[in-house]
C-alpha cells in the first residue's frame, strides 16, 4: 500500500528555539495515525507545517507521491488536507451554515449565494452525525463542546483525502466523543487519511492503528497500537519511567466560600455548597450541566438572579471580576486562548495583568515588579519558553496553562477556580500541574476544579459535587469518589 501523505526530513527552526528535527513520516489511506508527545514536543508544529501555515526550516511534505508547493492553508484544503484545530476557528457572529461553507460557499446560476442548499447540505451532516444542532443557530450562542463539533462537521462536510484532528475530544461529552468515533469508522472506511493528536492514551487502541512519538522536537519511536502497552507509549513520551501519582492526604481547615440557594434564571438553580481552605472540590457532570456557569457567577462574571455568597463566614456581593480579584478570587477559564491569555503579549506582561491595580506606581504599569515576578514563576513552574518575553499565543498548552496559574499566585489568590484545567495537556505536564495544585492547598489555599475527565477528579479531590441540568445532585466523600457514583449521579435521571 502507498502512503497517501509523506513527511520527509522535516525541520522547524523559531528564533531560539529548534521546534522539530529530521521528521519523517508515512500517513496510509483508511489508517488513523496518531502524533504522541508531551505539550511542546513538535506534534502542533508539524501539523501546521502539513496544513500549510508554517513552512519548513527543511524537508518536504508530499501527497500522493507529489511535493506540495502551497502557498496559503486555503491551497492545502483545496487539495484534499483539512485541519480540525483543538481551539476552534469559528466565526462568532455567522451562522452554522455559514461556518460550515465559509469560504467555499455554493453558488446560484446567477452567481449569487445559494443560502438553501448550504442550510440544507449543513443540516444534514449535522443530523447525520447525530449532533442536534440547527444549522440557522448563530454560533455566539452554542457551548465549547458544540463548537467543537461544528468544527468536525465542517471538516467532514468537505470530504477530504487527509483529516488532522488536533484534540478533537478535549471539550466533548461521551455522547459526543462516540459520535465523533462512528464518524472516525466512516471515514476509515472511505479510505480517507487520519492523523489524531490525542494526550488521551485510552483513545489510541479505540480509534488508531499506529501511533508516532514525538519528544522534543524528534521522532523517538513509532508502534502499531494494538502492539505495545500504554505504559510502554508513556515511557517513550518522558523518556523515563513514570511513576504513579499518589494521591495526597489534605486536611480541610476554616470554610472559605459558601453558596447558598444560588439561582440565574434558565441556567442552574438552588446551588448549595461550600469550599474550605486545604482542598481540593471538585465539580463533575456532563458538558452543559451548568458548573462553568455556576462558577462565572461566582467570580462575577455574570449575574444571578437570587443566593447568597459567604466568604469567611460573610455574605458578600461580588460585583464583577475585578471585584473577585479584590477578594483574592481567581479564575483560570476553560477556554484558555479566548478568555485566560492575552496571546499576542508576553509571558511577563500576562503575569502582570490582574496584578496592574495592586502595584501600580503612581498611575503607571510597573515594569520592574512585573519583571521580576515572571521570572520569578517561570523558574518556579518551570515555563518551557526563552524567556519571558516570549508571546503566549506560541506557547504549548500545558505552559500556556502554568502561565495563567503564575499570573493567579502572583495576585495572592486564595481561592483558585480551575475550570478544565488540564484540558489538552499531556500525562507528564498534568503530573507538573496537580503537583502545583497541591502545593497551594497545603499552603493553606482552595481550590475549586470543574473537570469532565472522571479520572482526573477521581485522582485529585477530596470533595466532588456533581451537577446535572443545572441541579446539584450530590456531594461525594474522598472515599466515595469513584465512576460509578459520578456517573449515576450526572445522569439526568439524576436531576
Amino acid at each position: 500500500m502507498e502512503p497517501v501523505l509523506q513527511v520527509k526530513n522535516i525541520a522547524k527552526e523559531f528564533p531560539g528555539v529548534k521546534a522539530l528535527e529530521d521528521i519523517s513520516i508515512d500517513f496510509y489511506p483508511g489508517e488513523c495515525h496518531a502524533l504522541v508527545g508531551e505539550n511542546g514536543a513538535g506534534k502542533s508544529t508539524l501539523i501546521k507545517i502539513i496544513a500549510s501555515i508554517y513552512k519548513p526550516t527543511r524537508g518536504e511534505v508530499l501527497l500522493d507521491g507529489k511535493v506540495c508547493n502551497f502557498k496559503t492553508p486555503k491551497d492545502a484544503l483545496d487539495a484534499g488536507i483539512a485541519v480540525i484545530e483543538q481551539e476552534t476557528s469559528i466565526a462568532p457572529h455567522l451562522t452554522v451554515a455559514e461556518n460550515m461553507y465559509l469560504g467555499c460557499e455554493p453558488k446560484q446560476a446567477n452567481g449569487l449565494l445559494d443560502r438553501k442548499k448550504m442550510e440544507a447540505d449543513s443540516q444534514s451532516v449535522l443530523d447525520e452525525m447525530g449532533l442536534e444542532i440547527d444549522a440557522h443557530t448563530v454560533c455566539d450562542t452554542l457551548t465549547a463542546a458544540q463548537l467543537q463539533m461544528v468544527e468536525i462537521a465542517k471538516v467532514i462536510s468537505k470530504h477530504a483525502k487527509v483529516v488532522v484532528l488536533d484534540e478533537p475530544t478535549s471539550s466533548l461529552s461521551e455522547k459526543e466523543i462516540e459520535s465523533l468515533f462512528e464518524q472516525i469508522k466512516k471515514m476509515k472506511a472511505a479510505n480517507t487519511t487520519m492523523i489524531y493528536v490525542t494526550h488521551r492514551m485510552a483513545e489510541l487502541p479505540i480509534v488508531c492503528e499506529r501511533c508516532s512519538i514525538f519528544r522534543d522536537g524528534l521522532k523517538v519511536a513509532e508502534y502499531m497500537v494494538k502492539e505495545v502497552s500504554e505504559q510502554t507509549i508513556v515511557n517513550s513520551m518522558v523518556g523515563r519511567e513514570l511513576g504513579a501519582y499518589v494521591k495526597p492526604e489534605h486536611t480541610a481547615k476554616e470554610e472559605m466560600l459558601r453558596v447558598e440557594n444560588l439561582c440565574q434564571k434558565g441556567v442552574f438553580e438552588n446551588i448549595n455548597f461550600h469550599a474550605n481552605a486545604g482542598e481540593i472540590v471538585a465539580f463533575s457532570g456532563l458538558v452543559g450541566a451548568g458548573r462553568t456557569e455556576v462558577m462565572e457567577a461566582i467570580f462575577g462574571a455574570t449575574k444571578v438572579t437570587s443566593g447568597k455568597v459567604f466568604l469567611y463566614g460573610e455574605e458578600v456581593h461580588i460585583k464583577d471580576p475585578a471585584d473577585a480579584i479584590n477578594r483574592k478570587i481567581g479564575l483560570a477559564t476553560e477556554d484558555r486562548r479566548r478568555t485566560g491569555l492575552l496571546l499576542k503579549k508576553t509571558i511577563q506582561e500576562n503575569v502582570g495583568l490582574p496584578n496592574l491595580p495592586f502595584h501600580a506606581k503612581k498611575g503607571f504599569v510597573n515594569v520592574p515588579w512585573e519583571k521580576e515576578t515572571s521570572e520569578d514563576y517561570m523558574e518556579k513552574l518551570k515555563i518551557k519558553a526563552p524567556n519571558i518575553q516570549a508571546l503566549c499565543g506560541n506557547l504549548s498548552g500545558g505552559n500556556q496553562q502554568k502561565v495563567i496559574l503564575s499570573k493567579w499566585l502572583a495576585a495572592g489568590v486564595k481561592i483558585l477556580i480551575l475550570d478544565e484545567p488540564t484540558k489538552g495537556i499531556d500525562v507528564n505536564a498534568r503530573a507538573e500541574f496537580y503537583a502545583l495544585m497541591n502545593k497551594f492547598v497545603e499552603e493553606g489555599g482552595c481550590i475549586i476544579m470543574v473537570s469532565s475527565d472522571m479520572p482526573e477528579i477521581i485522582k485529585v479531590a477530596d470533595r466532588a459535587y456533581v451537577m446535572s441540568e443545572g441541579h446539584l445532585t450530590g456531594e461525594l466523600a474522598r472515599d466515595e469518589i469513584d465512576e460509578l457514583h459520578l456517573i449515576s449521579l450526572a445522569s439526568p435521571v439524576s436531576a
